[in-house]
């Protein structure tokens, strides 16, 4: 725990506390409060960008998701052709979120981004993997002409639909269960990334993803009524879907639960007993009400409560494990950068947010108006 102190603070400050007379001793306290306040409000903006990530980019996931199990249904090219129509205006506006965690991360929290990638770099790879192909294919599948590259082209699309997901969670599981040491391993690579809570945390991701994508696709088949891109008959189609996902979500996330029970008990107590334990009972409620919703073809604010659902789970995990980004190794203010970079990291965050959020809602508004669509 000294060496990761001696990393957190560095030697300037070190000389600092070493030199300080005793009458400084308010002064120091009321610093040291503002430096930590500094780097909790970096961590929860870290956080936020991970469940605005989630959310928007999981509905597209979700998307691909379906469009891989579509397979040769009767109504396949239909169903790809809504998801092709409703995806092409925001899928790639949502990675916007990716690069802020990941700026974030680096930038704020160097010690974990360390830690994390040395511990298990292989899910990184997969995801950036997923990444890559998924959106060269998605371009791909539209400029082929011939059926047999189309259905390659696809396939590849919806295969990295579920390896991006699956390996973005696995991490936060990997990360979960303890298994992830601050600055060195302790244990090997592939136990971290095999490790039970990471593969339940990647499984419970798909299911999320899946479930966010039927309940969005559920307005957009019912938005597009012109046949030829699916048409308001493909609505049923994916409300059967999404009811599906909800419980298969409620299902594997009470499974991933219990896993994680197992391999650390920490944040086990934080999620059923902490101040994850709010947005637990949020995510399950809103996911119950969304699939009664769908069930009984209510379809006011069903996708609201969609991104209240998936988010709250993520917000569950988090704050469950708070104050620690690796539970019981590694606290947010170990973790935490320079201070001066802290406090410019947060201002430049607060900037950004106020550009990037009001241009990303006017575009998904006008995308729900079908004000995006070419005459």
């Amino acid at each position: 725990m000294r060496a990761v102190e001696r990393k957190r603070y560095g030697p300037s400050r070190a000389r600092h506390t070493a030199h300080a007379s005793p009458g400084g001793e308010p002064c120091r306290g009321r610093v040291n409060r503002l430096t930590a306040l500094v780097d909790y409000a970096v961590a929860l903006a870290l956080l936020l960008t991970v469940t605005a990530y989630s959310t928007a980019g999981g509905t597209d996931y979700g998307a691909g998701i379906w469009d891989l199990l579509a397979g040769r249904f009767r109504h396949a090219d239909k169903v790809r052709a809504l998801i092709d129509h409703a995806m092409a205006p925001v899928w790639e506006a949502n990675n916007v979120w990716l690069v802020f965690a990941a700026v974030l991360t680096w930038s704020g929290f160097p010690l974990l981004f360390e830690s994390v990638f040395r511990s298990v770099y292989p899910l990184f790879a997969l995801a950036l993997l997923g990444l890559i192909l998924r959106g060269a294919f998605f371009a791909f599948r539209k400029a082929a002409t011939a059926s047999a590259t189309q259905l390659a082209a696809t396939r590849v699309f919806g295969i990295s639909s579920l390896l991006a997901p699956f390996s973005f969670a696995a991490v936060l599981g990997a990360i979960a269960s303890g298994k992830v040491g601050a600055v060195s391993p302790v244990v090997s690579v592939w136990r971290a990334c095999l490790d039970p809570a990471a593969i339940a945390f990647g499984v419970v991701a798909l299911a999320a993803t899946a479930f966010s994508g039927a309940s969005f696709l559920v307005g957009d088949a019912r938005r597009f009524r012109d046949p030829d891109v699916g048409g308001a008959d493909l609505a049923d189609y994916f409300r059967r879907r999404g009811i599906i996902a909800a419980i298969a979500l409620l299902v594997l996330a009470a499974a991933a639960l219990a896993v994680i029970g197992v391999d650390s008990p920490l944040v086990f107590r934080g999620m059923t007993a902490g101040f994850g334990l709010p947005f637990a009972i949020l995510a399950v409620v809103a996911t119950v009400v969304v699939a009664v919703l769908l069930w009984r073809r209510l379809y006011l604010w069903y996708r609201t409560l969609t991104v209240v659902a998936v988010g709250s789970f993520v917000f569950a995990w988090g704050l469950g494990q708070a104050p620690y980004m690796l539970p019981g190794r590694l606290t947010i203010e170990q973790a935490a950068g320079a201070p001066a970079v802290q406090a410019l990291l947060l201002g430049i965050t607060v900037v950004g947010l106020a550009l990037v959020v009001p241009a990303l809602l006017l575009l998904y508004t006008l995308d729900q108006r079908s004000e995006l669509q070419s005459p």
